[in-house]
């Protein structure tokens, strides 16, 4: 079993949210976990992913929000890395994760990747 690190309470709570209103099988799909891990840690990435990701069919628009215009260079590598965990569509090297996320948003992605690697069957919280 894979025990998760939530960041908070609310990270938590939203990504359940979200997984349940997954297919079951998408649900126990990895790379589902992992972007639904990600996109409800940073509230301003989930608001932008709720625009393009649709749980109840699992279609998710990657192209179109790659397409939209950020200005936030934190947002921006975690919408490269949503897509990368999802289909490997984007490239993001391991120096601009680690040269644009602050402390926070590297355990986000830490956490992300190891989700998509090993699925989320345990979920602990940060503190």
């Amino acid at each position: 079993m894979n025990a998760v690190c939530f960041l908070d309470e609310p990270h938590h709570k939203r990504y359940q949210m979200f997984l349940r209103r997954l297919s079951p099988r998408n649900r126990a799909k990895h790379p589902f976990q992992a972007i639904l891990f990600l996109a409800t840690g940073n509230l301003q990435l989930l608001q932008l992913f709720s625009d393009y990701f649709f749980p109840e069919s699992g279609e998710f628009f990657y192209q179109e929000l790659l397409a939209e215009p950020i200005d936030s260079q934190v947002v921006e590598v975690e919408r490269q890395l949503l897509v990368q965990l999802y289909n490997g569509r984007t490239t993001l090297t391991i120096i601009e994760v680690i040269d644009r996320l602050d402390t926070r948003e590297l355990k986000l992605a830490l956490g992300a990747i190891q989700v998509r690697s090993f699925g989320a069957d345990e979920a602990t919280v940060h503190h």
